[in-house]
This record gives C-alpha cells, structure tokens and sequence, in this order.
C-alpha cells in the first residue's frame, strides 16, 4: 500500500504543531454546534424520552475529543507534562498515562496516513480530517469563524498556522474558490442547489447541457474540465466540473462565490455530496 495522499503537498505547507492546532481549531467548533443544538428547545415533544441526555453525552465525548486535541497541540508545541499537568489537577506521571495512547496514534498517522477499505479503493484517513485535508479545513473554520464570531478576520484560524499568507487577496482570484470532489451521482443535487442558492432556474436542457460537457472531461488535464455559469438573480456562478477518470467520483471547482454566506453553503453542501457513498 503507497503512503502517499491527495493532500501531500497541501500538508506539507503546515508544520506538524500547526496541523495538531487545526485539528484543535476543527473540535472547537464541532464541540460549538452540537452545543448549540441542544439549547433548541423547540422540538422537545417530538424527541424519545432520554434523548436529550444521549444528546448531552454527544457533547461531553466531543469536550474529551476537544481536551485530548488540546494536549497534542501543547506536546507539539514544546509544553511539558508538568506545565499540562497543572491545568488537568494531576501530577505529571497520570497525565502522560493518560494521554500518551493519543500522542501515539497522533504520531503513527503521519507515517500511515491513511488505509484502503475493503474494497481497495477508498482511503479511509489514519489522521484526524482536518489534518489530512487541512487546505479544504482552513476554508471551512475561516468561513465558520468569520460568520460566526466578532472578529473582522477573514482568516482568523489560517493565517495564525501559515508560514506566509497573502496580504492582499485581490493578487489572487482564485482565493474564494470553493474545490473538492462529489460522487458523480450527485451531481444534479449539486447544480440544481447552487442554481436555488443564487436564484437560478436549472431546468432538463441545462442538464443535458452539463451531461454532454462531462463525457470527456479529465481533472488531470488542466484543458480537460468543462465550465458552466449559473447567472441568477441573487448571485452568479462558475462551476467547473472534470471526471476523475477509473473512478466514481467528479472534481468540482466553484468561483465567483463573493459573500462569505454563500461560501460557507457551498462548502457545507459538496462535503455533504461527498460524503454520501454510492449504493
């Protein structure tokens, strides 16, 4: 089995304490939402008695996930056990005990980084999803921390973990460009959404249109993508589309996606598209 990934090289621009942040950053904000679920209240009567507690177990086994997280950040970052161990009320020897199975999975991930699934086909990621992919990570805890947070930064989580970042965005277009890929039978949830998110009408001959441009794509040839525009009455987009040829899946770049709400739907929906094996 190679070790190599699709996402060598994006990692490769991220020290290992700044991956072991990010995945931090990405708990935070898990943690963050499925609290906020809970304070609903609205749907009370419709929720299985004992439901909400299973509920609140959900958040205390993601603030564990969050404080495990937090210690590989502080090893990596040079903290001792014994500066760890002062904030968790316990001497240095427990906390090392405790957490040390973590670190070693932590550590063993980056020599294995992923294993094949029983079909041969599909990595299934050894390291936490934001390290893996920390590039598609950074988009989506910057969009969420924007939206979210009283803070005018639009890069409040990435640009604490680069070595550079870009000053000035408007030296590079394609900053805002939503990339990813999707399984290629979801692709018409994919473009007639985007056509509602923007006020677009995504009728039968756009969809014959779309089908005919695909056939012979190429994500691997830079001439080999197909480009669609969807121009509607809230906002306009351009969606690039490409097979990932030997496989079930369609590479997918979306531009022109100017405010950081629309973003962060878009980005919401391909992780959604993506995640949702084929039968």
């Amino acid at each position: 089995m190679t070790d190599t990934t699709p996402y060598d090289h994006d990692r490769s621009q991220f020290s290992q304490s700044a991956l072991a942040r990010l995945v931090l950053c990405d708990r935070a904000v898990g943690l963050a939402e499925t609290a906020g679920n809970l304070a609903v209240t609205r749907y009370d009567a419709y929720t299985a008695l004992g439901g909400r507690v299973s509920e609140a177990l959900s958040v205390a086994q993601l603030a564990d996930r969050l404080l495990a997280g937090a210690v590989i950040y502080e090893r990596e970052r040079g903290s001792s056990w014994e500066d760890i161990a002062q904030y968790l009320n316990m001497d240095s020897a427990a906390a090392q005990e405790r957490f040390t199975p973590e670190l070693d999975r932590w550590n063993t991930a980056f020599a294995v980084p992923y294993r094949l699934d029983e079909t041969g086909r599909k990595r299934i990621p050894q390291l936490p999803t934001a390290a893996y992919d920390p590039e598609n990570a950074c988009r989506r805890l910057d969009l969420w921390t924007h939206l979210r947070l009283t803070v005018e930064d639009k890069h409040a989580v990435s640009a604490g973990l680069r070595a550079s970042f870009p000053t000035d965005e408007a030296v590079d277009p394609t900053l805002h460009d939503i990339s990813g890929w999707i399984w290629q039978r979801n692709l018409a949830a994919l473009m007639m959404l985007l056509s509602r998110y923007v006020g677009s009408d995504f009728d039968d001959t756009d969809w014959d249109t779309v089908a005919a441009g695909l056939e012979t794509t190429n994500d691997e040839d830079p001439d080999g993508w197909f480009t669609y525009p969807l121009a509607g009455s809230t906002a306009s987009l351009e969606v690039r589309l490409a097979n990932a040829v030997g496989s079930e899946v369609l590479s997918v770049v979306v531009a022109g996606a100017e405010s950081a709400e629309l973003r962060l739907r878009i980005d919401t929906l391909m992780s959604a598209l993506a995640a949702d094996a084929p039968h």
